[in-house]
């Protein structure tokens, strides 16, 4: 089994504050995993840290379901008196510190997850990435699905290129809460129906949007 999959969670807060700071928090998760380069491990694919103020649990784990959870203090007054960079900043360095940790513990090679650090900074969290590219019958055009996570949302556009990668067309899908379970179900799939016709499909392939893109390249 890989590892692939990494969470934040404010476990002891209300409901309402717990659900705002995992909506934030997961545009850095979410950009740390498309980093990841996942590794083999003793029946573990997903990790939870689990923050809070003072607990008896701080510093141990627990694993269940092929989920290891471990307990970290975190200063959720000081989170919130930070700038939006540095509290994205503070997010990325506790996952990582909880994540060296759990490297000692359990034996994992700690380059895949500094790798996967490093390359969140330098993309300077922006988290903007190609979901599914399709080319055309004759190969001459791409369709690309683009998604957009940040704090505040989801984006997902759809952008056309030539074989040279210049953009000839751009259209913005949808917009949707930066929740995974909720705009994985919208992103769908783009299919071409002739050299200069593609579409946006919805998982039960049922026609979204349709774009013609033919004057754009005509003579």
């Amino acid at each position: 089994m890989k590892l692939s999959e990494f969470s934040l969670w404010a476990f002891k807060l209300e409901l309402d504050l717990a659900r705002k700071f995992t909506l934030f928090s997961r545009c850095v998760c979410a950009h740390f995993e498309r980093a990841f380069d996942p590794i083999e491990t003793d029946g573990i694919y997903r990790v939870v840290v689990k923050l809070c103020g003072s607990d008896e649990r701080i510093g141990t784990t627990e694993l269940s379901s092929s989920v290891i959870k471990c307990y970290m203090e975190f200063d959720f007054d000081y989170f919130e008196s930070l700038n939006l960079f540095a509290k994205k900043r503070f997010l990325l360095d506790t996952l990582y510190d909880a994540l060296v940790s759990l490297c000692e513990i359990k034996g994992w090679p700690e380059a895949p997850f500094h790798d996967a650090y490093e390359k969140v900074i330098q993309e300077n969290f922006v988290n903007t990435y190609t979901i599914k590219r399709k080319l055309s019958r004759n190969k001459e055009l791409s369709a690309e699905l683009i998604g957009d996570h940040d704090e505040k949302a989801f984006d997902c556009s759809i952008v056309i290129k030539n074989n040279d990668g210049k953009e000839l067309f751009s259209e913005h899908l949808f917009s949707e809460e930066p929740d995974e379970f909720l705009f994985n179900a919208r992103i769908g799939d783009v299919k071409w129906i002739n050299k200069t016709t593609v579409v946006h499909q919805s998982k039960d392939k049922q026609e979204l949007a349709r774009f013609n893109i033919g004057d754009l390249i005509a003579d």
